[in-house]
């Protein structure tokens, strides 16, 4: 398997470094936006119907933006994971090494442009054959792990005893009237 030198790891490393410390501020920005707003809505709550649906509004956006950050700084510690680990750099799908102008725009990719037009053509579709054949290569066996695990045989079923009908309701009498009383 291909990968990038130490060098190269380390060159990006700085990048994504600055990349996390930048989304967590921005993060914490985002955070202090939603409390003041939060602070806001719950004081004046109730005193205009306008305000409140565009105070609504607002505050879905911005937790909108608090997930998408988050999620940026998760790709970003994941991309740290994998300089550690020696793999950053490589697809994740043809395991060639993704071009620097890539990793350069996106830092947090894990495919390279041919791993993404080989997963969108579909020729990634996996059949069962496919993980036996790799599985085999790795010389463990498609089933190792379950052929290992002895499942216990069911437990003995309890005869069951015949439902009993539940008594329904009895019909209402009808109530006679009395032509005497009617006016």
């Amino acid at each position: 398997m291909e990968r990038y030198s130490d060098d190269d790891l380390q060159e990006f490393s700085v990048r994504i470094k600055t990349d996390y410390k930048e989304a967590k501020n921005e993060l914490e920005i985002l955070q202090g936006q939603v409390r003041e707003l939060s602070e806001t809505m719950s004081q004046n709550f109730g005193a205009d119907m306008g305000e409140n649906s565009g105070s609504v509004t607002s505050m879905e956006l911005l937790n909108e933006q608090v997930l998408r950050k988050r999620d940026s700084i998760q790709a970003l510690q994941n991309a740290m994971l994998r300089i550690q680990n020696k793999v950053y750099g490589t697809c994740a799908v043809t395991g060639k090494l993704i071009a620097r102008d890539r990793l350069a725009a996106v830092p947090t990719t894990t495919k390279s442009l041919e791993g993404m037009r080989m997963q969108a053509s579909g020729e990634l579709d996996i059949t069962a054959a496919d993980v036996a054949r790799r599985a085999a290569e790795r010389r463990e066996g498609p089933n190792k792990i379950v052929s290992k695990i002895k499942k216990p045989p069911p437990p003995p079923r309890k005869p069951s005893k015949p439902k009993r009908k539940k008594p329904g309701r009895k019909p209402r009498r009808p109530v006679e009237e009395d032509d005497d009383d009617i006016i």
